[in-house]
């Protein structure tokens, strides 16, 4: 891979995880705004809390650390592919300092945003008030779901782990570490929710949903073995170099699962189809590091479950648009049509490298 393509590639990778991070921080605020008591004026706004504005203070802190350290470092990444000494460039210069710039600018706007809304939303009708209210505390009642602010202990975890790899293990360790420990313990666990899900029962979903949920999850699970088999299938182990797009893998997966069939948004299954588009991505990435050949045949390849997923998605997409939340027979039948669509381009897969 040549020296832009690589940079551009970096980039994305890492406009990719600020975003994602940038998601958990906004859902980690947006849980922490719920309302505690059931009384008249519940759902009015008030200031914002230290703990609601802390995880995106420790992002953007952690985003210029980091940049920081690759522009004193000479203009490397981490996993040590060079961008070249971009100090020497002019137009480069003030092409960041613009970014720079506009990035500043679009944090306080953001912020003053935040600290302002409260006062922005204060003139509401006391009946409207007490409307939403009332809904919100109905719908609490029925459809509880466990605070965000629990995916921080896994995410240090997962941080934890790329660390211990990056510092202290030869290519071999972390290859051992990552194929005989974190992707069974993640089977496994993944089984374990697969389970109380079949035990647990929700008042306020519909069966259709629940189906649903249950095709969703089904298919995360098998990819997630699928790509334990992989990686045990890996030519020389003693050169391996995937830890982070591993790690990153099962981050995601556990992300998906949990949004897919622990809450009751209309967008959870928005966010299990965003999984299935990336995953043929990571793949994809993941063997590029590794340096392993390409498929002889297109359909052993990840592009025609990645043009399936991307074709799903914007389907769901214009489902969530168009129809009403009564209405999921047909979204039931478009993600079994896509469970079955995806089972064939797998099996067209394994005969395809099977033949090659």
């Amino acid at each position: 891979m040549e020296d832009r393509s690589a940079a551009f590639l970096e980039v994305m990778i890492a406009v990719a995880v600020i975003g994602i991070l940038a998601f958990l921080v906004g859902l980690l605020a947006r849980s922490a705004r719920r309302p505690q008591t059931a009384g008249v004026g519940q759902n009015e706004p008030s200031a914002p809390q230290w703990y609601e504005v802390a995880p995106a203070l420790v992002l953007v802190a952690a985003i210029a650390a980091l940049a920081i350290w690759l522009s004193a470092d000479g203009g490397h990444w981490a996993w040590g592919e060079a961008l070249g000494d971009w100090r020497s460039d002019t137009r480069t210069v003030a092409f960041a300092a613009v970014m720079v710039a506009a990035g500043v600018i679009g944090l306080i706007a953001a912020f003053a945003y935040t600290v302002a809304q409260p006062s922005l939303h204060r003139g509401k009708a006391p009946a409207e008030t007490r409307s939403s209210a009332g809904q919100a505390a109905i719908v609490e009642t029925a459809a509880p779901s466990p605070s965000p602010l629990r995916i921080l202990g896994l995410l240090a975890l997962a941080l934890a782990l790329l660390l211990l790899c990056w510092i202290a293990l030869s290519s071999g360790e972390r290859y051992a570490l990552i194929v005989q420990l974190v992707y069974p313990a993640s089977l496994g666990l993944a089984l374990v929710l697969l389970f109380d899900k079949a035990t647990r029962v929700w008042g306020v979903k519909r069966r259709a949903e629940i189906f649903r949920e249950w095709l969703l999850c089904d298919l995360l699970v098998f990819l997630l073995c699928l790509g334990f088999l992989n990686l045990r299938g890996l030519a020389k182990p003693e050169g391996y170099a995937g830890t982070f797009w591993d790690v990153l893998n099962i981050a995601l997966f556990f992300l998906s699962l949990w949004v897919v069939d622990r809450t009751a948004s209309r967008v959870r299954f928005l966010v299990g189809y965003g999984y299935l588009v990336i995953l043929p991505l990571l793949l994809l990435i993941w063997g590029a590091v590794q340096g392993t050949s390409a498929p002889a045949s297109w359909w052993a390849s990840i592009w025609p479950v990645f043009i399936l997923s991307v074709v799903f998605f914007v389907l769901e997409v214009v489902a969530l648009v168009s129809a009403t939340s009564e209405r999921q027979i047909l979204p039931a039948l478009k993600d079994a049509l896509f469970v079955l669509l995806y089972a064939v381009l797998l099996i067209l897969a394994v005969n395809a490298g099977a033949h090659a």
